[in-house]
């Protein structure tokens, strides 16, 4: 699934040079004053998604990864700096006896919008880059076993995506990366 999302943003890149290539006169203004609309230093993003879940080991029955995002404009046109919050849930059923577990991230990531770089409206493509307070519980069902197991720490989050607004202020999203919860996630961004 991320080599699918992978090869989609690179489409889409592909795409938004060569469509860049037409219009020429984006190209002509000087770095500072381009602007394919999508994001600006006053932009508010608030999202919603779902990620498929990547945050268990083995075989597991997991519900999605649920994520609600913010990010803001910052200082430039093309710098945002944002927040995440995610979690999911799921068991694991071993020998008769059914096992929980559930993961729970909290991020903050700074942002970089391609839209001084890609001339395309509706599109934004963009990276982020930044560090997550993650933790991971599994409680075992069969008391033989022992104590349950959590894991909590900081990580490194680095997120590549592709926003498409439908109408000026919705856009829908598909986001690739790494953040221990979900490799690939899709949803939903209000724009204010």
């Amino acid at each position: 699934m991320k080599k699918i999302v992978l090869v989609v943003l690179s489409m889409a890149f592909s795409f938004g040079i060569s469509q860049a290539q037409v219009d020429k006169s984006f190209y002509q203004k000087s770095y500072d004053s381009r602007n394919n609309g999508t994001f600006d230093k006053s932009t508010m993003l608030l999202s919603f998604g779902l990620g498929a879940p990547t945050f268990h080991p083995g075989r597991f029955n997991a519900s999605p990864a649920f994520y609600g995002k913010f990010e803001h404009g910052l200082i430039r046109d093309e710098v945002g700096l944002g927040g995440y919050i995610s979690t999911g849930w799921g068991s694991y059923k071993y020998a008769g006896d059914r096992d929980k577990f559930n993961a729970f991230s909290l991020g903050v990531l700074g942002y970089y919008h391609f839209n001084k770089l890609i001339p395309l409206e509706k599109m934004d493509v963009y990276a982020g880059a930044g560090l997550a307070f993650r933790r991971f519980a599994y409680n075992y069902d069969d008391s033989n076993f022992g104590a349950d197991y959590t894991d909590s720490g900081v990580i490194f989050v680095v997120k590549v995506g592709i926003r498409y607004y439908v109408v000026n202020n919705f856009a829908v999203y598909a986001e690739s990366g790494w953040d221990d919860m979900s490799s690939v996630n899709f949803g939903g961004t209000f724009r204010f």
